[in-house]
């Protein structure tokens, strides 16, 4: 199973068509918000599937936290917002360890990530419309292989 995580493309067409480009043939997207609308145009588009949350810059009916489970692995997914990421990890991770989840998908400070705390991987795509970091991020492949979801960025002028 092929994930791509992607967030924060805050309505952008032109990015939403590199990232199909990028990511084609997944199974699933996951969107962190902050344009959530984004991530339904993305389904209505490749007939892909996507899991999505409101962020910070969205209005209407969407959830801010979603949990689930792929392949015997629990999912947090969150803008990120709610939790103060922009001043550090600290209060998601206790929020995702309290969950009892394997893997935390977050968004918000446009910076890409893969790290680990404690048991949990904590996964932010980065924006491909206003990076911060490594402004090639176009987000995350994540691939289910042997009992886990290997992760690696995925960049737009390269992938």
């Amino acid at each position: 199973m092929k994930i791509g995580v992607i967030g924060d493309t805050h309505g952008s067409r032109e990015a939403l068509k590199k990232i199909m480009q990028v990511f084609e043939g997944v199974e699933l997207f996951i969107h962190t918000g902050d344009h959530w609308q984004d991530g339904v145009y993305l389904e209505q588009q490749t007939g892909t599937p996507v899991f999505t949350v409101k962020g910070n810059c969205d209005r209407g009916e969407r959830d801010s936290e979603l949990l689930f489970t792929l392949k015997g692995k629990k999912f947090f997914l969150t803008h990120g917002h709610l939790y103060g990421v922009k001043y550090g990890l600290q209060r998601l991770a206790y929020r995702a360890e309290e969950l009892g989840v394997n893997y935390c998908i977050f968004g918000h400070t446009h910076f890409p990530v893969i790290d680990r705390y404690e048991q949990i991987t904590m996964l932010n795509p980065g924006s491909i419309v206003w990076p911060r970091g490594d402004y090639r991020c176009a987000g995350i492949m994540m691939e289910y292989r042997e009992d886990l979801f290997i992760s690696q960025f995925k960049n737009v002028d390269t992938d």
